[in-house]
Formats: C-alpha cells, sequence, structure tokens
C-alpha cells in the first residue's frame, strides 16, 4: 500500500494539490511524531495501569502504529508488519500466529481475486463493453449512467479500487478524446475516481478495508458476514450512492445544454471476438455466480475463487501467464492485511477488547447516547476520516475496533455499526491524497480537476451521504436483515 503521493509511478516527483509542506515543518515533524508516541506510551503506561501487562503492550502498539500511520511518511505495510512483529513479542510470544495469518483464507481469496482481475484487464473485456455500450447512446448523461453501471459491477471482479481506476485509464481517455469541451472531461475525470470509490461497497471484495472489516467483526464479536450477505445489504447502497453521485457530478458540473450534448464514440473493437466467445468473461462470471450461491452449494468462496483463477490461465485460455499476472498483484495489500489480522489476534489473546468494555465503555450502557446519535457519530467520523488518514484500510484498522467495542458495550448491532463506518469511509475525495484514484484522475490531462473542484463536489456529497447511510441503517438494511431472518 504506497502512499498516494507517490503513485502512479508518473506522478513520483510531482507535487500534488494540497500536499506541498513547508520546510520548517518538515524539520520539525520528525520530532513532534516523536514527542507524541513517546507521550502516548508514557500516558497508557501510567493512566491504564490497571489494565494486565499484555493488554498495555497492546494498546501501546496499536497507538503507535496509529501514530506510523497518521504522523509520518512510512509505508502503511511497514508500519503494520512492524506493529505485527512489536505484538508477536511483546504480548503473545507466538511466532507462529504471525506465520499463520499470510495463509488465512482472507489472503487467499484476495490473491485468487488480485489473479482474476489481472486476467480481466488483460483480455479487455472492460474497454469493449464501454464502447459497445457507448455506442448505442449518444448524450453526455446518458454516457455517464452506463459508465456508472459498469464501474458498479467491476466491483465483483476486480479487488482494488487502485486497481480498477487504473483499468479505467484508457476508456477515460477515449472518452475525453471526444468530449466538446473542458467542463465535460472535467465532469467524466471527478466521475470516474467517485464511482470507483463508491461502487466497492457492493462487494466485500471491492476494496481491501472490507475484507479487514469482516474479520474484526468476526474476531472481536463472533458475528460471521458471509459474501451473499454482504451484498444483499451492500449493493443497494452501493448503487444509489454511485447513481446519486453521478446525478451530483453532472448537475454541479454542467448544464442542462451540455448534459444533453451528443458524445460520438468509436464503435468497441471487436477483433478479439465478442464477449461470449471469450473464456475469460465465463470464468468471472461463473465465480461470481459460484460466490452468490454458495448458501445453495456450500462450496467455500476462496475454493471457488482459487479454481477460477485457476481456470483462467489454462493454456490457450488465459490472455496473460500466470507469472505476469502474479507480478500484478498487490502483494503489499496481502501482507497489509496478514499484519492486521496478527494484530486483531493479539488484541483478543491479551485481553484488550475486554478490559476497555469493563473500564472506559460499560458505562455507557447506561445510555448516554441513543442508538441514533450513536450511528450518526459514527457514520461523521467515517466521513471526515479520510481528510487525516489517507488510507481507506488504515482508517478501518484505526476506527473499527474501538466502534465495534463501544458498540458492543452499548447493546447496538455490531452488523449495522460496521457497515455505517465502512459506508462511511468509502467517500473520501475531498482532497488529492485522499484516495489514490483520486491522485491518479486528477493527474490525466492538463488540469483533468482542481483541488477546488474536488472540495466544492465534496462539500456536496458529505451532507448527502450522511443521509443516506442513516436511511439505510434506520430503515432499508433493518428491513432487509428482517426479511432474510
Amino acid at each position: 500500500m504506497e502512499k498516494a503521493e507517490t503513485w502512479p509511478p508518473a506522478l513520483s516527483g510531482q507535487t500534488l494539490p494540497g500536499t506541498q509542506t513547508s520546510t520548517a515543518s518538515t524539520r520539525w515533524r520528525p520530532a513532534v511524531t516523536l514527542f507524541v508516541a513517546v507521550s502516548m506510551t508514557i500516558a497508557i503506561e501510567l493512566v491504564a495501569s490497571g489494565l494486565a501487562l499484555e493488554a498495555r503492550r497492546s494498546l501501546q502498539i496499536l497507538m503507535l502504529a496509529l501514530v506510523g500511520w497518521t504522523l509520518t511518511s512510512l509505508d502503511d505495510t511497514f508500519v503494520a508488519v512492524t506493529a505485527a512483529v512489536a505484538m508477536t513479542l511483546f504480548v503473545t510470544g507466538n511466532t507462529e500466529a504471525l506465520f499463520d495469518a499470510l495463509g488465512d483464507e482472507l489472503i487467499w481469496l484476495l490473491l485468487a481475486s488480485f489473479l482474476l482481475a489481472a486476467a480481466f484487464k488483460a483480455s479487455g473485456i472492460t474497454d469493449q463493453l464501454i464502447a459497445l455500450a457507448a455506442g448505442r447512446l449518444r448524450s453526455v448523461q446518458s454516457i455517464a449512467y452506463v459508465l456508472t453501471a459498469i464501474l458498479l459491477a467491476t466491483a465483483f471482479v476486480v479487488p482494488s479500487t487502485s486497481g480498477r481506476a487504473a483499468m479505467m485509464v484508457p476508456a477515460y481517455a477515449a472518452i475525453a478524446e471526444h468530449c466538446t469541451s473542458a467542463r465535460v472531461r472535467r465532469a467524466f475525470a471527478l466521475l470516474f475516481p467517485t464511482v470507483v470509490l463508491l461502487s466497492a461497497f457492493a462487494s466485500p471484495i471491492g476494496a481491501g478495508a472490507h475484507l479487514v472489516a469482516i474479520d474484526m467483526v468476526r474476531r472481536l464479536s463472533g458475528e460471521e458476514i458471509g459474501y451473499l450477505h454482504w451484498v444483499v445489504l451492500g449493493l443497494p447502497f452501493a448503487a444509489s450512492s454511485a447513481f446519486l453521485s453521478t446525478s451530483i457530478i453532472l448537475r454541479l458540473f454542467l448544464t442542462e445544454q451540455e448534459r444533453r450534448a451528443k458524445l460520438a464514440l468509436p464503435p468497441g473493437n471487436l477483433e478479439r471476438g465478442p464477449l461470449w466467445r471469450r473464456p475469460i468473461f465465463w470464468i468471472a462470471a461463473a465465480v461470481v455466480i459460484g460466490w452468490l450461491t454458495e448458501p445453495m452449494h456450500g462450496i467455500d468462496p476462496t475454493i471457488l475463487a482459487l479454481v477460477g483463477a485457476l481456470a483462467a490461465f489454462i493454456p490457450a485460455v488465459g490472455p496473460i501467464s500466470f507469472r505476469d499476472a502474479l507480478r500484478d498483484a498487490d502483494l503489499s495489500l496481502l501482507v497489509f492485511l496478514a499484519a492486521m489480522i496478527c494484530l486483531a489476534n493479539g488484541f483478543v489473546t491479551s485481553g484488550l477488547n475486554e478490559s476497555l468494555v469493563t473500564m472506559v465503555f460499560r458505562p455507557l450502557r447506561a445510555g448516554e447516547l441513543s442508538s441514533i446519535m450513536f450511528t450518526a457519530l459514527v457514520a461523521m467520523i467515517g466521513l471526515l476520516s479520510h481528510l487525516l488518514i489517507h488510507s481507506r484500510t488504515a482508517r478501518m484498522s484505526i476506527l473499527l475496533p474501538p466502534t465495534l467495542i463501544l458498540a458492543q458495550a452499548s447493546g447496538a448491532d455490531v452488523v449495522m455499526v460496521m457497515l455505517t463506518l465502512v459506508s462511511a469511509t468509502g467517500l473520501c475525495q475531498t482532497l488529492m491524497v485522499s484516495a489514490k484514484p483520486v491522485a491518479l484522475f486528477g493527474r490525466l490531462g492538463e488540469n483533468a480537476y482542481s483541488a477546488g473542484n474536488l472540495v466544492r463536489l465534496s462539500a456536496v456529497l458529505m451532507p448527502v451521504h450522511f443521509l443516506l447511510i442513516m436511511v439505510f441503517v434506520l430503515i432499508i438494511w433493518p428491513t432487509i436483515e428482517s426479511m432474510l431472518a
């Protein structure tokens, strides 16, 4: 998980809007970071002296990791692995737990999904789908909604918002070339990263943060969330937020005349044959269908993904070699997730979770916050967190554990609280550095969009999505759960 400031490679050496730091701040930042880290460690030792030694060490490691993720330029994965090693040395003493984390089922699921995504991308299916769909449409508005639907579908195949954003660069380039004005190009440039980020919530593999959330809920509360369960709850919200955001972008940045303007795109490239004659198309479809019908056949989703990934690289079937696909896999994210699994195990083993509930959160059972106020607070924190923590997975790793503990202590529905936080943290396009897709599309072409455009868009999307989250938490998700019960 590279820092947004140095991704993609084409941006290296450039300064993104909002990332400028003065020479003075650069000089004193290490000293401030060290002071915060030392002060936090000492404060936990003194204030939390009632905790068991292992629990105190766990809390100190968690807080130091938070400092590393938020106040330093250290790589997120480096910080996570360092914290996992520290947890092994000073808390659990179980080296097997650290090594076994890389063999966790979620790691293999994510790896298989990366392999399938590499084959899907190399096949050119997405580009052809966009060209074929757009070939039947003419207006800017209709093409924008078709793009939203296609981006929503890719959340079930590509397990990375950065990967989906990179996959869509050629599609944006083809559309931008035929745009009638810079304003229309800007609208499409804003549409791609916005929909990529928001549509990820439709699928548990749509973002690495989702797998972290699922694992934390299971380890901290014992609640199991299957693939189909997530999709049933997540797809309606993802579709609503994505199409609503597309409508807002079109109306905020384009006039009615510009929305209805004709946009003539070239027809899709059929040199590789129709989509239904591509083996990788049917392999990906079979895997997704297998995931959705798990309650019927009982086959583990990870096994289905691995079988599909292997089938995609059979000679004469796969568009690229298995070795090249492995090179494209985001190994950094896999290691990050493994480290977070090790940390979560350490929190449970040390008794930190139970201690925090007993000492800090148990008094809230008296009802200081109503369920509605608690949900609203979680949603607001999630929506604003990207301003300080510029990594979706890091935001989830930092915010979810205490949120789940508080939810348990106050008697709130743990799954609803997790969905609230995950859906809120998915909105992260206020700053160029808030998400990699935002940084990428902001630098495609000359002035694709400015920092001011992002702030203007975010100022509208944040309150709209806050209301949308509250509607889903209070009405739609409980209704869906009651229908499934």
